[in-house]
């Protein structure tokens, strides 16, 4: 048996279109959300979801609370979990449930869904955006996220085996400029936090055999050895989208994210240097 979760905050211009999607193939859905103050959880409860409210500390401890209210009351064997700003297209839905019926989803612990971004009315083919293969269905048992505030990884052994899903996972990022810009900005806050942990209190690191087994944690290992160290971060980061891996050929959404990546950059490294400076105050 596959159970869901979803966790919000504001999300009710998204959250039914996911919830329709995960129930195409997940037998229950549990929806955690931040406290939101629209019509989410209204939304989420109309539409068959088990909705809990938990107020927000980081998305790794929202994403395990979600887990622990899908195993304490469901007891599935697969969890699976999208954004809320996500949904999977026919042929993924038709190919889990395809699986499932064949007894071959219990070929693999995990699961990989190619995400698809829609950005500014453009599926983005270039840029870096066009492929990127997340695990979001996993066995139950080994579904627990590490204690990161932002771009949150789950955490397995070695041993686990890995398959692929057919079809895309669709993210539509903005529905309102307004609220991209609003979450970009939080994102920075959250990633520069999660920098400084790391470099003050020798938080969790990825290793290269880590990286090398697991293809997701390649962006992060390249970020912590390399990225970090490099002068101009900003800069680079838009020639690396624009120009190397070729978000010219996406036209004006590919030039838009191209400055939005360059300025969450920014964003985050001046964030990451204040905190970097109260901290050094704080030990002096």
């Amino acid at each position: 048996m596959i159970c869901g979760y979803v966790i919000t905050k504001n999300e009710e211009n998204n959250i039914e279109a996911c919830l329709d999607s995960l129930f195409k193939v997940a037998k229950n859905v549990v929806v955690v959300d931040s406290e939101s103050i629209d019509a989410t959880c209204e939304i989420a409860r109309a539409k068959g979801a088990t909705v809990f409210v938990n107020p927000f500390e980081n998305y790794s401890l929202q994403r395990n609370v979600a887990i622990s209210k899908v195993r304490e009351l469901f007891n599935p064997e697969y969890i699976i979990t999208l954004d809320a700003d996500e949904v999977m297209t026919d042929e993924m839905i038709e190919d889990i449930n395809s699986k499932v019926s064949s007894n071959e989803l219990k070929k693999n612990d995990i699961f990989l869904m190619n995400r698809r971004v829609i950005f500014d009315s453009r599926s983005l083919k270039w840029g870096g955006f066009q492929r990127s293969w997340l695990p979001r269905l996993v066995k139950a048992d080994l579904a627990v996220y590490e204690n990161r505030q932002v771009n949150e990884h789950m955490e397995f052994n070695q041993s686990v085996t890995f398959g692929r899903l057919n079809g895309h996972l669709i993210n539509k990022q903005t529905h309102s400029w307004e609220e991209y810009i609003s979450k970009h900005n939080r994102y920075s806050t959250l990633e520069s936090q999660a920098r400084f942990y790391t470099k003050m209190n020798s938080g969790k690191k990825i290793t290269l055999k880590e990286a090398t087994k697991f293809p997701y944690l390649r962006r992060r290992w390249l970020r912590q050895n390399i990225w970090d160290y490099l002068p101009g971060r900003p800069a680079l980061r838009f020639i690396q989208i624009y120009l190397v891996n070729l978000g010219i050929l996406d036209g004006r959404a590919g030039f838009r994210r191209a400055l939005f990546e360059a300025w969450q950059e920014m964003c985050t490294d001046l964030k990451f240097e204040e905190l970097m400076s109260k901290g050094k105050s704080t030990d002096s």
